[in-house]
């Protein structure tokens, strides 16, 4: 009889011990399952950002393209401004938004900064503070501290020509920042399809991914006149002027406000 209880006692644990080896193998196959679930999906994900297979177009076609005809890359739409033979110009086909610019330097319904918003949300920028005394000005944005003069606007200056009466503006400020933080942009940039730009802003030469139309685009391109107006052009004039296009090239104060059109260069192919 205690033999057969014994015998008992121990099938009851081996049973036990089945069920749990068993229970084991399920749920460490439910893992594995899941991880491999999860990883095809991080795949996939993986694979849109990238473009393997996605809506965002980060190549241009190998074609002629004609002035002010309207295309799609990196997530946005752009006007043609000139066809380079490998490369392309293009013109955002639309101006910053008052949200693109308060993500851009932070600042929201400071009068100094901004001019129109309109209904549409796109906004008007100054190039430098509207400010007329040094307590309302600053350094940065074309006013000194230390005297009610202006510092030149240009579109990026070093620390050095900081301190030799060059001053960043707000649209470079903007401009800059806003391409930075797009993320279709950035890819291109990193694939390589992105041409660095000579940047002469008519008082110093520098260069980069991102500028503002130049003189030259507003002269010869047609399709200007179609788009918001005014917004901002590269060349500076003087300490006190810039240069504004609004149904014609049009010399300012550097304290107007306009719309920003930001300006790439795209390798085709």
């Amino acid at each position: 009889m205690k033999n057969k209880k014994g015998f008992i006692a121990t099938s009851l644990i081996y049973s036990f011990f089945l069920v749990f080896l068993m229970l084991m193998v399920t749920i460490l196959a439910n893992s594995v399952n899941n991880r491999i679930l999860v990883g095809r999906i991080k795949e996939d994900i993986r694979a849109d950002i990238d473009s393997e297979v996605s809506f965002v177009v980060d190549e241009l076609e190998s074609r002629t393209y004609t002035a002010g005809e309207v295309i799609r890359f990196a997530g946005e739409d752009w006007n043609v401004v000139s066809d380079k033979g490998s490369t392309v110009v293009l013109v955002l086909n639309r101006s910053l938004t008052k949200q693109e610019i308060v993500t851009s330097i932070g600042q929201e319904g400071n009068t100094r900064i901004y001019g129109t918003c309109n209904t549409d949300d796109a906004c008007q920028v100054r190039a430098c503070y509207n400010a007329t005394t040094t307590s309302t000005g600053g350094e940065q944005y074309c006013w000194y501290y230390s005297s009610s003069s202006f510092r030149i606007p240009a579109w990026n200056p070093t620390a050095s020509e900081i301190s030799s009466n060059y001053g960043q503006t707000i649209v470079s400020a903007v401009t800059r920042a806003w391409f930075e933080t797009h993320q279709s942009l950035q890819r291109v940039l990193n694939k390589g399809k992105l041409v660095l730009m000579n940047i002469n802003d008519g008082t110093l030469n520098t260069t980069g991914y991102v500028r503002l139309p130049s003189t030259a685009d507003v002269s010869s391109a047609s399709s200007w006149a179609s788009v918001k107006q005014p917004f901002h052009v590269l060349q500076k004039v003087s300490n006190t002027q810039t240069r504004i296009y609004g149904t014609s090239l049009q010399t300012v104060n550097s304290n107007t406000a306009a719309y920003i059109r930001p300006v790439i260069e795209v390798h085709e192919g």
